[in-house]
């Protein structure tokens, strides 16, 4: 009877909780026992637990009796009265909890690249698989094919297998799977405090890793011997204009750069930058209003570009003359025409130039409209459409001049 009233008790006091846990659910269990192939567990002083060997956690290399663990809810009872559990698929939901905090936050995480394929490279953390793109990748692990051969880009992110990468979540959906990783996107604390280290307008001595179509990527050695890599892009190869840079460079070509800039986290570089410019020596021999002769060397909608000695300048089509919808309607490519300078400016390089006759008419004709202008404003008119017949004596013949500014007047002719 004792016994009948104390497990009556028991149930008016815990009532709906007398089996505190569901399937689904993550649970904190104690560790009882420790078998071979199974651990046994308290469930909240009310069930004994168990968990299976196939349900252990690869992260948990050892348990012990009095341990407090989180386990994911299986079954509530099995056919010898056991809540079965399981540690990996705690792991699992205790994981994607930790991804979708991260992601929330945009935290910095570390993740270990298990495969790669032509877009990217395939990475692990806990039990989730992602995937971190070849456009996520920062400079320093981009694979820098010139051809753009994809079997050639798969070759070189085998190379990054194994390795550790600190990275940030661009996308997280739990239900489906997918999980997209941006190495770019984190950063590099490490390349950060490297380039710290460099100084706008150092002068470093570097290797050529790689030639792509918009510039050349290049690994310099630091004072204290740290090595970096960086970006020529293809307008710092040269003052003038570069078609091909695998005709120019070659993989492995020792070079001298200056450091052009550190912003947002990339080392660019200079070549030209070492190199006198052309333009400054040039354009100096050269002053507004001078007469020169060029050559069209291309043509576009907006004007054409002509070449003055080694100097690159334009003309506006408005400065082709009136009405002209085509420069080729006035100049031809390939052909060489006299041109007056109207502007210069060395440190932009740009050369203003236009037709040196329509400049003159532009010119005459403004200050004949002024001169017109001027004259209107200052002289009176005379004309007979501002005077009056009206009859006079026999004596007198004339004409009343008509002025807003003063009375009535006649002019007298007296007959002879």
């Amino acid at each position: 009877m004792s016994d009948q009233k104390s497990m009556k008790d028991l149930v008016t006091k815990v009532g709906k909780n007398l089996i505190p846990v569901r399937s689904g659910e993550l649970f904190e269990v104690k560790v009882i026992q420790v078998l071979k192939n199974k651990i046994l567990v308290d469930v909240g002083g009310l069930a004994l637990g168990m968990i299976p060997e196939q349900e252990f956690s690869p992260e948990m290399t050892e348990a012990k009796v009095g341990d407090k663990i989180l386990a994911y809810v299986l079954t509530i009872e099995n056919d010898d009265g056991y809540v079965i559990l399981s540690l990996r698929r705690a792991d699992k939901e205790r994981i994607s909890k930790l991804l979708a905090e991260k992601y929330e936050k945009g935290e910095v995480m570390q993740v270990k690249t298990t495969s790669a394929n032509k877009g990217g490279l395939l990475c692990q953390f806990g039990d989730f698989e992602g995937f971190l793109p070849v456009s996520q990748l920062a400079t320093s692990h981009y694979p820098k094919v010139s051809t753009g051969d994809r079997q050639e880009i798969y070759n070189r992110l085998k190379n990054l297998v194994g390795q550790i990468f600190h990275v940030k979540i661009l996308n997280f959906e739990p239900n489906s799977g997918k999980l997209i990783f941006s190495e770019k996107a984190a950063g590099d604390l490490f390349w950060q405090e490297k380039l710290n280290k460099i100084k706008i307008g150092t002068r470093l001595t570097g290797e050529i890793t790689g030639i792509v179509n918009f510039g050349l990527f290049i690994k310099v050695v630091l004072k204290d011997n740290e090595e970096v890599e960086g970006l020529v892009h293809i307008s710092e190869v040269s003052w003038d204009h570069v078609e091909d840079l695998n005709k120019m460079f070659n993989v492995g070509q020792k070079i001298d750069v200056e450091v052009i800039s550190t912003d947002n986290d990339r080392l660019s570089l200079s070549i030209k930058k070492l190199l006198d410019d052309p333009w400054l020596k040039e354009s100096a021999s050269f002053k507004v209003k001078d007469i020169v002769e060029g050559t069209v060397t291309k043509i576009t909608p907006f004007g054409a570009f002509i070449k003055v000695g080694s100097l690159d300048g334009l003309v506006h089509i408005s400065k082709l003359g009136e009405k002209i919808s085509d420069p080729r309607q006035i100049v031809e490519e390939g052909k060489s025409y006299k041109f007056e300078i109207l502007s210069i400016e060395p440190e932009l390089h740009k050369l203003s130039l236009g037709i040196p006759s329509l400049e003159k008419d532009e010119k005459a004709n403004k200050s004949d409209v002024k001169k017109s202008v001027k004259s209107k404003k200052t002289k009176p008119s005379t004309s007979l459409e501002h005077t009056l017949s009206i009859p006079l004596p026999r004596a007198y013949s004339g004409q009343v001049e008509i002025n807003r500014d003063k009375p009535l007047g006649v002019k007298e002719k007296k007959k002879k």
